[in-house]
């Protein structure tokens, strides 16, 4: 189940988009400390990565939501939590309209790729960074930040970004019911695939992304069969 106001804090507007976060949030927070709090000398910079990674996934969100609105869809809210954000979008029902909405999220990722490798180039050069400093530590994890949370993204795992890519690509062939058929049975396997890896390797809570996805991917897959059922498009 997607997460909703209710639990969250509102945090602030922007371009007339709300966003809040979930409380749930804080639990990501004490598993990255106590994961991560031997990496710098000084736990300050620990804290700069986590409010760093809240910033990565907002910008996200922000692409989703501003992308959508382009097309003359609804965004208006925007909900952080441990699985990431969520940026409630309703794009116009066209598959290039919902391409575009979703793809844009991974596309700030990419657009983040040179930007902070300028940043941690400039700095290294200006001895802001020397090898091994906690700045310099802390920009290597910027880097690998955003280019895990777009590998992960762009996964074709319905309902990540990927999978949804996935998904709207083949609205244009089979349309909308039938598409998201395809799209969540294949999120399901490769789900029910990658959580079983986690949990033999024992990544527990990493595994919890996957019953998560299994579970959005089924909701999708029973709404898809009932839409043709009905003989809705």
């Amino acid at each position: 189940m997607l997460p909703t106001s209710q639990g969250s804090f509102r945090l602030f507007r922007l371009f007339g988009i709300q966003v809040f976060l979930h409380w749930t949030w804080f639990i990501l927070a004490y598993y990255r400390f106590q994961t991560g709090k031997d990496l710098y000398e000084k736990p300050i910079w620990m804290i700069w990565e986590y409010v760093t990674l809240f910033g990565i996934v907002l910008l996200h969100e922000f692409g989703h939501s501003l992308a959508c609105r382009s097309v003359g869809g609804r965004a208006d809210t925007i909900i952080l939590w441990p699985f990431g954000g969520i940026a409630f979008v309703q794009p116009p029902p066209r598959p290039g309209a919902n391409l575009w909405s979703i793809a844009a999220g991974p596309l700030v990722n990419v657009l983040l790729v040179p930007v902070i490798f300028g940043i941690r180039t400039f700095a290294t050069a200006s001895g802001f960074a020397p090898e091994y400093s906690d700045p310099a530590r802390f920009l290597e994890m910027l880097e690998w930040i955003n280019l895990l949370l777009l590998v992960f993204n762009i996964l074709p795992i319905y309902p990540l970004d990927g999978g949804q890519i996935f998904q709207s690509i083949l609205w244009y062939f089979i349309g909308h019911a039938k598409s998201v058929i395809v799209a969540a049975s294949t999120g399901i396997v490769l789900s029910v695939a990658g959580g079983g890896y986690l949990l033999l390797q024992g990544e527990y809570f990493v595994a919890l992304i996957a019953v998560f996805l299994i579970s959005q991917s089924w909701r999708s897959l029973q709404w898809a069969r009932a839409s043709l059922k009905n003989n809705l498009p």
